[in-house]
């Protein structure tokens, strides 16, 4: 299984998708490593006394088993274990730091595709793409991996058949003459290199991508046209002047490995047709726009997005964050722009994977793929027989060409089968969330005054930015994605409005900006506790003795919720009001015994 996201959630143990394979390579590998070691026992006695160069040739072909089958081993080994983990599948595009603007190409891309409602498809060029999508119309919504493999493979049908058709005509008109074995040789060699390595090259990398420009093309079957009508005229003509190569003739071979690469490309093409999915009935994304009037920083609508995404986080883990633009306000007034394109985290589609042989032999979307995988083990088994037959048939001194042909051919179509299946075994389908808020807008800079400016006591301002009628722009669209090895590429294959998580999203920003306070004052408990301590000395200093009377009252319900300090303390400041007097000159507050004002100096009138 894999690595867990979190703890409290199963949703991302992912099943190994390469159980069947890993079968396979494991069985395949064994038998190679058997027979590996198995020849060098049988001829360590024959090298110990007369070593020769068969017994050397020998040694070689024991080597090359073992190396052939520990590749297998470790490939399989390495695979038991499928951990998929953190940051992965591969993101859409470039990932922002939390803190930081920024875009991408491949971000402007996939927003283009939410404005214009509508997924963007590459479409084939060249004749032969023509008619094979003509043929498989559904082939075009296809992953693009999936593409690229079925034009390859169809190019490697039509370049093996015409190579079958050609040769079994040169065979015919040529068998019986002095250059029948020339034939073998000469498609063998054709097969070997303009077919049979590019096969093998390009049916996939590690990472499963298969490149645009691995295709067979049109001069491959120019060449196969070519040969197969002239061919049997310059082997005519050169026939007599040709040495013999009776004992390398090797028709047979070819025949045989021509019929088994036309069926490992068979079985391929059905494994990815089952890959295809039906015509998708809705592609698009749900778009709400609202007009919004607000009276503060816009860079506050953003943070209010920002927290708004945070409590829908998928399974608690973040958004990936592909694109961010702040506001730059500057200056008296002017015009801003804001956004923010994110995606949520991809999260895996049930039974989109092969959880054993039984299942896969039993789903439509595998079983031709099992048929490839069993395939390629047939092909290396056969061809690991034909490898000790071989080694018998060096050490007994026999005829051994057609021996060694014949299991290169078999090994060679065997790999092609491994790493063709090895790519679609590595699929993950997963589905997700694009988010995309734009903002735009003009803002003036304005002054806010309130409270009584000649006679009140408090008074508050604040300077702020008035946005009159902004344009808010929210897109929301439900995507499918998929890769082909945990660290491949995505792509997007479909996609599907959601109109009231869009229209949520638009309303819960719209009632935050109209809600959004544009008038300071007082919020916590300390600074209202405060305020009426100076509204207190505000009425000491205007009318000590009724001020008095009220601090006295209000002191003895407060005194019991203070310490006994507090309370001696207020008492003794009590006490000093009430000894206190206003100077009827300047209002300052005098001791009673006072005889002149300390403020104004003027003599201080009694009662």
């Amino acid at each position: 299984m894999s690595y867990e996201f979190n703890p409290e959630s199963q949703l991302f143990e992912f099943p190994n998708p390469y159980k069947v394979e890993n079968l396979a390579s494991m069985i395949s590998g064994g038998l190679l490593v058997l027979a590996g070691t198995w020849i060098m026992f049988d001829v360590r006695g024959r090298l110990a006394h007369a070593p020769d160069l068969p017994v050397f040739a020998v040694l070689g072909i024991a080597v090359i088993l073992l190396l052939f089958g520990i590749l297998l081993l470790a490939r399989a080994f390495s695979q038991l274990r499928y951990f998929f983990g953190r940051n992965r599948p591969e993101s859409l595009a470039p990932l922002l730091p939390a803190d930081k603007d920024g875009d991408s190409d491949y971000a402007r891309h996939y927003k283009e595709n939410l404005r214009q409602n509508a997924i963007s498809l590459k479409e084939p060029t060249g004749p032969l793409n023509g008619l094979l999508y003509s043929w498989v119309p559904q082939l075009i919504f296809a992953p693009i991996v999936i593409q690229y493999s079925a034009q390859t493979q169809f190019y490697n049908f039509l370049s093996l058949t015409a190579t079958l058709i050609s040769f079994l005509f040169c065979w015919l008109v040529f068998g019986q003459g002095a250059a029948h074995a020339w034939i073998g040789l000469v498609y063998g060699a054709f097969v070997f290199f303009q077919i049979m390595r590019p096969m093998v090259a390009r049916t996939a990398t590690t990472t499963g991508a298969i490149k645009e420009s691995a295709n067979v093309g049109i001069s491959s079957l120019i060449i196969l046209i070519v040969l197969a009508v002239l061919g049997p005229v310059v082997l005519g003509l050169l026939a007599s002047h040709l040495p013999p190569v009776e004992n390398l003739s090797v028709n047979g071979v070819v025949l045989l490995t021509l019929l088994c690469a036309l069926a490992a490309c068979a079985v391929f093409g059905l494994a990815l047709k089952n890959q295809l999915q039906a015509t998708p009935q809705v592609i698009g994304a749900a778009r709400v726009v609202e007009t919004v009037t607000m009276n503060a920083h816009p860079n506050k609508l953003l943070e209010e997005l920002d927290r708004i995404l945070m409590e829908k986080w998928f399974s608690r883990t973040p958004n990936r964050k592909y694109s961010r633009r702040s506001p730059i306000i500057e200056g008296p007034q002017g015009q801003f722009t804001a956004e923010i394109f994110e995606e949520t985290q991809p999260c895996p589609q049930v039974g989109k994977v092969a959880e054993g042989l039984q299942h896969a032999l039993s789903t439509k979307e595998f079983f031709w793929l099992t048929c490839l995988t069993a395939l390629a083990f047939v092909l290396i088994a056969s061809g690991t027989l034909m490898a000790v037959w071989l080694t018998r048939a060096i050490l007994a001194g026999d005829a051994v060409w057609t021996n060694l042909t014949l299991t290169c051919s078999l090994f060679g179509v065997g790999m092609y089968c491994y790493r063709a299946s090895h790519v679609l075994w590595g699929r993950f389908d997963f589905v997700s969330k694009l988010i995309w808020v734009d903002i735009q807008g003009s803002f003036e800079s304005a002054s806010v005054q309130l409270g009584n400016q000649i006679s009140g006591n408090l008074q508050t301002s604040k300077k702020v930015i008035n946005i009159e009628s902004m344009t808010l722009r929210v897109w929301v669209s439900e995507i499918d994605t998929v890769i082909f090895g945990r660290d491949a590429l995505r792509q997007m294959t479909g996609m599907r409005g959601l109109p009231a998580y869009a229209e949520e999203l638009a309303q819960s920003l719209k009632g935050f900006a109209e809600q959004n306070s544009m008038v300071v004052a007082p919020t916590s408990a300390k600074d209202l506790a405060r305020a009426e301590k100076v509204g207190m000395m505000n009425q000491v200093i205007a009318d000590p003795a009724n001020a008095a009377a009220t601090a006295l009252a209000a002191g003895k319900q407060q005194l019991p919720d203070h310490s006994e300090k507090e309370k001696m303390q207020y008492a003794a400041a009590m006490d000093k009001i009430k000894t206190m007097q206003a100077c009827r000159a300047c209002g300052a507050s005098v001791d009673v015994d006072a005889s002149f004002c300390g403020e104004c100096g003027n003599r201080v009138a009694t009662a």
